[in-house]
């Protein structure tokens, strides 16, 4: 029983020793601490910046970490979440470990020494970088870390020219706005410009970051022997989309399906207007929703919109030529075409055409039915296969324009894509 005590108390001794030694390590590292920082805020001016000679700058090393960010398309203002990484040296707040029980960094409030004054030069919104948060910086031995968080707000020019399958650039400029390269002098970190944090991103909206780079660019002026540095964060941006497969691509396909039906009809074939019509409705449809859709600040075009737009005055021309024949066929012609377009018809343009088999019945007055395109014989005059030449001939370009034009926008998206 005795030296169950006695090992139940040796434990307790332990215990305590070790409690009281843990405070007293603890107290003397808060008193280190303080000493030490009051060591070196004491006479330390924050808006002198910490050159190491006169004509020295501090060279500030800068780099980002992506946190988030959204394009708003309606604005053409990209949101940007982002750490600033900013690190230099700073002479006065070197200190020798030793002399503080091997302590080799301090945390210090960002309004109690000097920083870089960085602004956002091509800011949509305020003008200074937004600083959220009670952030610290970090000093070592005379080397500083600050990490602020800001978000940011920029302009971006939108190129919509292939929509929905469009990349969008957007560039971030930045740099101190009342100082010089010759004061403090901008640096990529580690001697790289690729930025990197794209891990947290929010991969759920329709905008993906497919990569960044950070520029520097050394500006000089007619009145000034100084430089001015700016940094530059290039951002490329792929918008994912798909949800524009079964609202945009699908309805191209079944407008294009729909008027190539419309073209192997024969030309006075009744529903010929009915199927012309039919597409015409889709593709103002289409365009309407397009119009909905798109922002309005674009400066661009979509090739999408181009092609709704071609086929809708393919189709209108069309069916402009169907109305036109159901007329002839319905009533005799006295007026002939100009003569010169007759000339041109008939010619080796009949050949390219295909339209020799409406040649051969031109100067014919009237004439038996075939194929259903061939006028009625009339004991009068009619100048009927002369229009059915031109209204065959105005179907051929047409359906030839709609061709090129599909094959154009085909080839553009698949090239993208």
């Amino acid at each position: 029983m005795a030296g169950v005590h006695l090992i139940l108390m040796t434990v307790i001794w332990a215990t305590t020793l070790a409690s009281v030694t843990a405070d007293a390590s603890n107290n003397d590292w808060w008193r280190l601490n303080k000493e030490l920082r009051l060591t070196l805020l004491n006479g330390y001016d924050r808006n002198v910046i910490p050159q190491r000679t006169q004509n020295g700058s501090v060279r500030v090393y800068v780099n980002t970490e992506l946190r988030g960010l959204w394009l708003d398309e309606a604005t053409q203002v990209l949101h940007i979440n982002l750490w600033f990484i900013m690190r230099w040296r700073d002479q006065r707040l070197h200190w020798d470990p030793k002399d503080y029980g091997g302590l080799t960094s301090l945390h210090v409030g960002e309004q109690e020494i000097w920083k870089p004054d960085i602004t956002v030069y091509n800011n949509a919104d305020i003008t200074e970088v937004d600083h959220y948060g009670n952030t610290h910086i970090i000093v070592t031995q005379g080397r500083v870390l600050w990490v602020p968080p800001a978000h940011v707000r920029v302009e971006c020019p939108m190129d919509l020219t292939y929509w929905p399958y469009d990349t969008q650039t957007c560039h971030v400029y930045f740099g101190s706005w009342s100082t010089h390269g010759w004061q403090i002098e901008f640096n990529y970190a580690n001697f790289s410009t690729e930025i990197g944090g794209f891990y947290n991103l929010k991969r759920s909206h329709k905008w993906q970051l497919l990569g960044g780079h950070l520029h520097r660019h050394d500006y000089y002026y007619s009145c000034c022997p100084e430089p001015y540095i700016t940094m530059h964060l290039e951002l490329n941006l792929t918008r994912v989309s798909p949800s524009f497969t079964p609202t945009v691509v699908v309805p191209a396909c079944v407008v294009s399906l729909v008027t190539l039906i419309q073209f192997v009809l024969p030309l006075t074939h009744p529903q010929r207007i009915t199927v012309g019509c039919t597409a015409l409705l889709l593709t103002l449809m289409e365009l309407l929703y397009l119009a909905m859709t798109l922002p309005p600040l674009a400066s661009s075009l979509p090739i999408i919109v181009k092609f709704y737009g071609q086929t809708l005055v393919v189709v209108a021309v069309s069916v402009g030529v169907c109305a036109g024949l159901f007329r002839l066929t319905n009533s005799h012609v006295s007026t002939p075409p100009p003569a010169i377009l007759k000339t041109v018809l008939t010619g080796p343009l009949a050949t390219i055409l295909f339209l020799r088999g409406y040649t051969e019945k031109v100067g014919h007055s009237g004439g038996g039915a075939e194929d259903g395109e061939v006028l009625e014989e009339s004991r009068t005059p009619s100048y009927a296969h002369e229009w059915l030449l031109v209204a065959a001939a105005a179907d051929r370009i047409a359906i030839v324009a709609f061709i090129a034009t599909f094959v154009i926008t085909l080839i553009a998206y698949v090239a993208v894509v």
